[in-house]
């Protein structure tokens, strides 16, 4: 963590590689007890990346959380090469021992995805796994609570999760906003208005969206406001986490996103905070014990919801 306090950059290019450097040696330090949690992959769809993990907590839990990575939309997989083959083992590993059998998705990436790919994949891992309660237990473990999901996503993977519970319904998907229990979206970009003109990002939202008239529409906000009251109300609760030192965009879009949220639902949206973490380093700490409070605290919220 104290190389993380020392980044002065908190713009996304800048604090990758010396965030993911960080904690990689913290992680190969734990790597035994991140590798000992059972895990298994199964594939809820037609192409490679429509595979996911599961992993099985070493208590006798029944709670289910489905966790989705970021990327920019275009980056990021469940199992990344070495030597950051333990990303993301650790964030399996971490929530499996606190009893929640989690499952980690892939999705379809830009360029070879576009709206809605990217949420109608996590729809899919979500609906794959209230039908397949029969895969997420052992020899030992009681039976799943598929009725009462928590969905987590982060960044590019936290508005993939928005958008999969405001998507137009299809007869297969009915029962998806009636399973989850919760939400927790962690440093959404759930709108663009606040990103730099020449931010490279910017590249990809066109591929992925469209025009800037889409690209508002089908983001996190443009969804909220077009999504019906009926949606709307069917919606769980949602908790909001963000590093302490987000870039100052995404943190923006996050109180308008939160106070969107609220008039719309009526619903408190609470928010955490991970204390001396940037956009990534909260996820990487995860299994180090380092830095590991925010999740803590999410644990905690989901434990209040029961």
């Amino acid at each position: 963590m104290e190389t993380i306090a020392q980044l002065q950059d908190r713009d996304l290019p800048g604090i990758i590689m010396p965030t993911v450097s960080a904690f990689i040696p913290l992680l190969e330090g734990k790597r035994k007890e991140i590798e000992e949690i059972p895990r298994k992959t199964f594939k809820f769809g037609s192409t490679d990346r429509h595979q996911l993990d599961v992993y099985y907590p070493v208590t006798n839990s029944n709670r289910v959380l489905v966790w989705v990575y970021g990327g920019g939309y275009s980056t990021g997989e469940r199992q990344m090469p070495a030597p950051a083959d333990l990303a993301y083992g650790m964030v399996g590993s971490y929530f499996a021992r606190r009893g929640f059998v989690t499952v980690i998705p892939d999705y379809r990436l830009v360029p070879n995805a576009r709206f809605p790919d990217q949420p109608e994949d996590v729809r899919d891992a979500i609906l794959w796994t209230i039908k397949h309660p029969e895969h997420l237990t052992t020899s030992q473990s009681p039976d799943p609570d598929v009725q009462n999901i928590y969905l987590m996503g982060h960044s590019a993977g936290a508005s993939n999760a928005f958008a999969a519970t405001v998507l137009p319904d299809t007869e297969d998907s009915a029962s998806l906003r009636p399973s989850i229990a919760g939400m927790i979206l962690c440093a959404g970009a759930h709108s663009f208005d606040g990103l730099a003109t020449g931010d490279p990002l910017w590249e990809v939202l066109e591929q992925n969206f469209g025009g800037r008239a889409e690209i508002a529409a089908n983001g996190s906000m443009g969804l909220l406001a077009s999504a019906s009251d009926s949606v709307v109300a069917s919606l769980p609760k949602v908790l909001v986490v963000e590093g302490e030192w987000e870039p100052d965009w995404l943190l923006a879009t996050g109180r308008e996103f939160r106070d969107f949220l609220e008039a719309r639902t009526g619903k408190k949206v609470e928010r955490v905070v991970g204390k001396g973490h940037n956009h990534l380093s909260y996820n990487w700490a995860l299994g180090t014990g380092e830095g590991e409070e925010w999740a803590e605290e999410v644990v905690k919220w989901i434990d209040a919801l029961q």
